[in-house]
């Protein structure tokens, strides 16, 4: 007489655990989100990630955030959100960040290594500290030479030094900075103090896209934090772990 009832209670609380953990689960996928590094297309093999985001195309405020994924595969947040700085005119939709256009461009590109007007605080990335003579071209007229850092200015150079930055001259923006792999030449060599590209960067997308300390103002197209923020952020760097930025409004962030 009790067996009907209790094979339909039994049933009854079948269903409702199927359809609880069902809901739960898409709780939890509904609570992931998009910029978390299991949502992330292109981080290859990286262990560290960057991941900067912002709520719109056009503001120049982001959030930086940090992950290190483990052994297993899971992705561990490393320190609290950072507030970050964007270029003047926010985002570039990705592939569209033109020189002077004062975009930080969208996308996920490596993080190689550093440089500074401060000594090194312990990067495990190599870093070197630059002095009053070092340049960054961006001239279109020597393909050869845009986007590659120099170390001097020769008499002998073709790239005119009002289309470069003198880093000195913005040494504490760039006390400590890390170079995103967005738009850089290849096989770069040295002929006397010149350096030249073998592979040249594309000289309408613009280049010198770092990650650097933040000035009271916006980038013209990088991504700025507080200077303690990038000291930590250099110390926990590790080119072992193949690092990353990702950059995008949240909008498309899982798809950049």
């Amino acid at each position: 007489m009790r067996k009907g009832p209790r094979l339909g209670m039994v049933a009854v609380l079948s269903a409702a655990l199927v359809v609880g953990l069902l809901g739960r689960a898409q709780a939890v996928d509904g609570a992931v989100p998009a910029w978390h590094p299991s949502r992330l297309t292109h981080l290859g093999d990286a262990r560290q990630v960057v991941v900067v985001t912002a709520g719109s195309f056009t503001t120049t405020w982001a959030t930086l955030r940090t992950f290190r994924r483990d052994a297993t595969g899971r992705w561990h947040e490393q320190f609290s959100p950072m507030r970050a700085r964007l270029g003047s005119h926010g985002f570039a939709a990705p592939g569209r960040r033109r020189q002077h256009s004062g975009e930080t461009p969208s996308g996920t590109y490596l993080l190689r290594w550093a440089f500074g007007s401060a000594a090194d605080p312990g990067t495990a990335l190599p870093f070197r500290r630059f002095d009053r003579d070092d340049w960054w071209p961006y001239d279109r007229r020597d393909p050869r030479t845009y986007n590659v850092y120099q170390f001097t200015r020769t008499d002998t150079a073709r790239w005119r030094p009002r289309l470069a930055e003198r880093l000195w001259d913005f040494r504490d923006q760039y006390a400590y900075s890390v170079v995103i792999d967005y738009n850089l030449p290849g096989g770069v060599y040295r002929a006397g103090a010149e350096r030249y590209a073998t592979r040249t960067a594309d000289t309408g997308a613009g280049g010198g896209i770092f990650l650097h300390v933040s000035a009271p103002h916006p980038t013209a197209g990088c991504v700025s934090v507080s200077r303690a923020g990038m000291r930590a952020l250099l110390r926990w760097l590790d080119p072992v772990a193949h690092p990353r930025i990702v950059m995008a409004p949240t909008s498309v962030i899982d798809s950049v």
